[in-house]
C-alpha cells in the first residue's frame, strides 16, 4: 500500500454557519505533488487550513504521516506558507533571521542556534537560492523572494510535506519560473508538495495530480492534462466522492478562473 503524507477522509468544513467544503476526500502520498485548483471561494484555502489543524472539522478526519493532524507530535514535518503572507510582517528581520525561526521547535528552551540550526538554515537559503541575500532585511526583497523566504523556513525546519497557498499570486512570471525551479529541486528531494493555485504556469509539469473544487466539493481528481477547462458536458463520477467530473483538457487558465 502507498503511504500517505495526507489523507483528509469525508471532510467538510463549516464557518460562521455557512457549509465550505462538503464530505471532501483528498489524499497525497509521499513523495507526491498535488495541486488543487478552483475559483475563489470554492473552499481551497479552508481545506488546506484545516488540514494543517488551522481549523475545526465539522466532520470527517484528516491524518499526516499516519497520525491524527491534532495529535501530531512532530510538526516540523509540515511546512505551511499561508496565502499572500509576507516574511516581514512588519517586523525589521533579516532573510537569515525569519528563516531561522523555522529551527524554535528544534531548540531547548530559548537557546541559541546550535551548529545544526545554523547549516540547516545555510541549507534552506541555497535551496532557494537566497544565499547571497542571507543579511538583507526582509522588507526589502520583492513579493516572490519573500514567498522563497517562506519555504525556507519551512525547509529549515525540517518540513517532509510542504503546502503552499497560492505562492505564485501577485508575482511576474519570472518569479514564477524561479518558484518553478526550487519546487523542481524539492520534489527531486523526496519533498510532498500540496499546492493551493488558480493557474498553473510554469508549475504545471512538475504536477502529479490535480484535484478541482466547486462549491466546497470535489469536481475532478486526475492528472493535469485532463483538468477540465470548460462548460463540457459531465462524463463520469468522481470515484470517491460520487461528485461528477468533466471532460476536457488544460487550456489557459481553465475551469478555475
Amino acid at each position: 500500500m502507498t503511504a500517505l503524507a495526507l489523507d483528509a477522509a469525508n471532510v467538510s468544513i463549516t464557518l460562521a454557519g455557512r457549509p465550505v467544503v462538503r464530505r471532501v476526500d483528498l489524499r497525497v502520498a509521499v513523495g507526491e505533488f498535488v495541486t488543487l485548483l478552483g475559483v475563489n471561494g470554492s473552499g481551497k484555502s479552508t481545506l488546506v487550513r484545516a488540514c494543517v489543524g488551522l481549523l475545526p472539522l465539522a466532520s470527517g478526519t484528516v491524518t499526516i504521516f499516519g497520525s491524527a493532524v491534532g495529535s501530531l507530535r512532530d510538526r516540523r514535518r509540515i511546512g505551511y506558507v499561508p496565502q499572500r503572507a509576507t516574511a516581514s510582517s512588519g517586523v525589521p528581520a533579516t532573510v537569515d533571521e525569519v528563516i531561522m525561526t523555522g529551527r524554535l521547535a528544534h531548540r531547548r528552551l530559548a537557546g541559541w542556534p546550535t551548529r545544526s540550526d545554523r547549516d540547516a538554515v545555510a541549507a534552506a537559503l541555497h535551496q532557494v537560492g537566497l544565499t547571497e541575500r542571507a543579511d538583507d532585511s526582509v522588507a526589502r526583497l520583492s513579493g516572490g523572494q519573500q514567498q522563497r523566504v517562506l519555504i525556507a523556513r519551512a525547509l529549515a525546519g525540517g518540513a517532509d510535506l510542504l503546502v503552499l497557498d497560492e505562492p505564485t499570486a501577485g508575482v511576474d512570471a519570472g518569479t514564477q519560473a524561479v518558484l518553478a525551479s526550487v519546487l523542481e529541486d524539492l520534489v527531486a528531494q523526496g519533498v510532498t508538495v500540496l499546492l493551493v493555485a488558480h493557474e498553473l504556469g510554469p508549475l504545471a509539469s512538475l504536477v502529479d495530480r490535480a484535484v478541482v473544487l466547486r462549491d466546497g466539493r470535489v469536481l475532478f481528481d486526475g492528472p493535469v492534462p485532463e483538468v477540465p477547462s470548460g462548460p463540457e458536458s459531465l462524463a463520469h463520477d468522481h470515484p470517491h466522492s460520487g461528485q461528477p467530473i468533466r471532460a476536457g483538457g488544460l487550456h489557459g487558465e481553465g475551469i478555475w478562473r
